[in-house]
């Protein structure tokens, strides 16, 4: 079980760390992507992304140290 989550976890931090560097390049070129696909009003920040990806990051090393333990 904590094999999967390893794997899981760091494949979707992977995937937020590009989303995330994909928006910031965006906004760095002044092209206004956090809007895309959303409500009126509401935007997507790379800062959501960003936390996510620290967040299944720090899941993929928990479940890594307690595979190594047993």
């Amino acid at each position: 079980m904590e094999k999967q989550l390893f794997k899981v976890g760091y494949w979707l931090g992977l995937i937020c760390t590009i989303f995330a560097l994909v928006i910031r390049l965006l906004n760095l070129f002044n092209i206004s992507a956090a809007h895309i696909g959303t409500y009126p009003g509401l935007s997507v920040s790379y800062l959501g992304f960003t936390r996510a990806a620290v967040l299944f990051f720090l899941l993929a090393i928990a479940s890594w140290c307690g595979t190594t333990k047993s």
